[in-house]
């Protein structure tokens, strides 16, 4: 596996949203980078994810529609979403 093709972690996810955030990442680069790992985690994970790969999975699966006007996510559920990913 590659370094682009890694499994994300809690932190990186939580990365990504903070440089989102920041405006160092828009909208379609956000959801872009979400799709390949959400995939990417779901054929790692199965149906056998625990509760830190479901929660992963989940902030994916969110962060893949970024992009979308109806599904955009406001910078207070983006805070939001970053707080669950930062909760040990």
């Amino acid at each position: 596996m590659s370094a682009q093709q890694q499994l994300p972690t809690r932190d990186v996810v939580a990365g990504q949203i903070r440089e989102r955030l920041a405006g160092r990442l828009d909208d379609t680069a956000l959801a872009a980078w979400a799709f390949d790992r959400f995939y990417l985690l779901e054929m790692a994970l199965g149906e056998d994810a625990d509760s830190d790969g479901s929660l992963l999975v989940q902030a994916l699966d969110t962060l893949m529609f970024a992009d979308d006007p109806h599904w955009r996510l406001t910078e207070e559920e983006l805070i939001a979403l970053l707080a669950q990913l930062e909760q040990s």
